[in-house]
């Protein structure tokens, strides 16, 4: 049950190839992240991030809105690129041909900074510099009444309950070359973006409904007013271990958790 009404969105990223490459989605959809192209009038839309594309889901209060509404999309994404003569490919990061990386918008990353919020500090933007490309599957958070000092607490519950587990799901070691560190979010008019999560949770419906309810987990526990203890407790370790991908110290941290779960429940 969604007892604090909390809605999930996500703008998930997803490379195009060819029979052979990774190779450049720009020009295909129409859109942009200034001006993102809508494909229905609930909310669905899609846009092109570099060379990658991006896709927009409307706030889903359940599972299965969340599935449904990503499904959507990926099959609209998939009709598209087979119609240019290409296929999605399911890559979290990947060093790309430089010829697809000439044009501006291939070499420019993000739209805005996002933060750290263990540090506080803006996140340095990554150098342009590189070949490497990676995709992001964001997590976005509406609550009642958005603050600051809640919207941090659910980033930390955020890192606990879903990135640091995400370790043990997700292979790619590379993204967080770029972006994609423990505690990295944007603040937002209806709540918070959090901004750890690669893109590896979309290819599947056992991986989506677990990212939505971790989150939500994580989320209720903030406002049922219990997160100080998860946070005082793992929070320094946590991040360490994401930032590390240290898959040995996540598993140690998440029985390490549960046990913090058990207490507080009792």
């Amino acid at each position: 049950m969604n007892k604090y009404n909390v809605t999930l969105g996500s703008d998930p990223e997803i490379f195009i190839q060819d029979e052979n490459e990774i190779v450049s989605a720009e020009g295909l959809t129409g859109g942009t992240k200034q001006k993102p192209t809508p494909i229905t009038e609930d909310g669905h839309m899609i846009q092109e991030d570099g060379i990658m594309f991006e896709y927009n889901i409307p706030p889903c209060l359940t599972s299965e809105e969340w599935v449904d509404h990503h499904q959507y999309v990926q099959d609209y994404l998939t009709v598209l690129a087979q119609a240019n003569g290409y296929t999605l490919n399911k890559s979290v990061s990947a060093m790309i041909n430089p010829i697809y990386l000439k044009s501006k918008q291939a070499r420019t990353f993000g739209c805005e900074p996002d933060y750290n919020v263990y540090d506080r500090r803006v996140n340095q933007p990554p150098s342009n510099n590189t070949n490497l490309r990676c995709a992001g599957g964001h997590v976005a958070v509406g609550y009642p009444n958005p603050n600051q000092a809640t919207s941090e607490k659910i980033v930390k519950l955020f890192d606990i309950f879903v990135t640091l587990p995400a370790l043990l799901k997700d292979n790619d070691t590379r993204r967080r070359e770029l972006y994609g560190k423990a505690g990295s979010f944007r603040f937002k008019p209806f709540g918070v973006e959090c901004r750890a999560l690669s893109n590896f949770w979309i290819h599947t419906e056992e991986d989506m409904k677990w990212v939505f309810d971790q989150t939500m987990k994580a989320v209720n526990i903030v406002l049922d007013g219990v997160a100080d203890e998860y946070i005082d407790k793992h929070s320094e370790l946590v991040r360490l271990a994401i930032d590390n991908a240290d898959v040995n110290l996540a598993k140690v941290l998440i029985s390490e958790i549960k046990l913090t779960e058990q207490k507080i429940l009792t």
